[in-house]
């Protein structure tokens, strides 16, 4: 793991040095071929197509809270970088469009080393190419602690009904689909902070923790194909969902039998632990898609993203919107956790 420890005496925080210094590792991931490159006041280019929709979103990371450092490390500062990038670029992918651009801030502590901040634009750098999105632009600050936070901007053809994933667009009867498999990251956050080594079979559960891939082309076929509601599943199943079920003014009803989970996390966990890990466990980055039955073969299609149905979507029962898991004799499921409020 990198370690903060002792200031490196070679490391001055020297702003528009470290801007250049950052803007050359980007290398290709950094937007040099766009109107007003990095560099300037700000960064100015031209969408895509003429009409197209703009869609933003910021995310932020902050050690001790999104990871943790010193001789209790998480994750390297590379794995912080593409953690950021993945968990922006997530939310763009649950609307259904493509996300283009990035706007950076850094959060730099006077303690961090000049290999920290190397590792942090690396994974940065790394999961820009892997999810086709370019740096347009940022800014750092010296703080107490370090910190990330990335603002991204994405598009989406303009279709004469403003149509777009939402989450207030779930209908009574939709499926309930997700990507991937859920509770993986959770898992491996629990394996690492409980073992000093990690074994092969278990690295996929370590990875999912630190190298999340959004779902962009899921979300992206969902919406062409005329899904209209999904939601990124980064604070725990359970609770995002519950922000379709009230948003919507439904009711979701979760088959516990049904939920995927990764084999590795049942080894490591037994299905007990792993299905609550999978329910509330959080930070999966996975999309839940809300739509008619009808349109899941098409969405299934040519997909190489696993995608299973979890649930449906039924009729408010109270006067608040709810979330119900189900076990297998049909009664009422409660798991450890539910999800993460960050507020708390």
């Amino acid at each position: 793991m990198v370690s903060l420890g002792a200031r490196d005496e070679s490391f001055s925080f020297r702003e528009f040095n470290l801007i250049s210094r950052i803007i050359d590792q980007l290398g290709v991931a950094a937007a040099q071929d766009i109107v007003v490159p990095p560099g300037d006041d700000a960064a100015v280019w031209a969408v895509s197509s003429p009409g197209n929709l703009i869609v933003a979103s910021v995310d932020a990371m902050t050690a001790g809270v999104h990871w943790l450092e010193g001789s209790d490390s998480t994750m390297t500062s590379s794995d912080v970088g593409w953690r950021a990038v993945a968990a922006s670029v997530s939310d763009i992918a649950a609307m259904g469009a493509t996300p283009k651009m990035l706007l950076i801030s850094l959060t730099i502590s006077e303690l961090t080393s000049p290999t920290f901040v190397d590792g942090l634009v690396k994974g940065i750098s790394d999961a820009c190419l892997f999810h086709e999105v370019k740096v347009a632009g940022g800014d750092i600050v010296k703080g107490s602690s370090n910190g990330i936070s990335i603002t991204v901007i994405g598009e989406v053809e303009h279709y004469s009904d403003n149509r777009i994933l939402r989450r207030n667009s779930a209908k009574l009867g939709d499926i309930v689909v997700v990507t991937g498999r859920l509770g993986a990251s959770a898992a491996g956050l629990s394996l690492i902070k409980g073992s000093d080594e990690i074994d092969q079979s278990s690295e996929i559960l370590v990875r999912r923790h630190r190298r999340p891939e959004a779902r962009i082309a899921a979300g992206r076929k969902a919406l062409i194909s005329g899904a209209l509601c999904a939601i990124d599943i980064s604070d725990g199943f359970l609770q995002d969902l519950g922000h379709i079920a009230s948003a919507s003014q439904v009711d979701i009803e979760i088959i516990c039998d049904d939920i995927p989970l990764e084999a590795a996390a049942i080894a490591l966990l037994g299905r007990p632990k792993a299905l609550d890990l999978g329910l509330g466990g959080g930070e999966d980055y996975e999309l839940a898609l809300i739509f008619g039955e009808e349109l899941l073969k098409d969405i299934e299609y040519e997909s190489d993203i696993e995608l299973t149905v979890v649930g449906r979507v039924v009729e408010q029962l109270a006067d608040e919107s709810a979330v119900r898991a189900l076990d297998s004799q049909g009664e009422i499921y409660s798991p450890a956790i539910r999800g993460w409020d960050h507020g708390n």
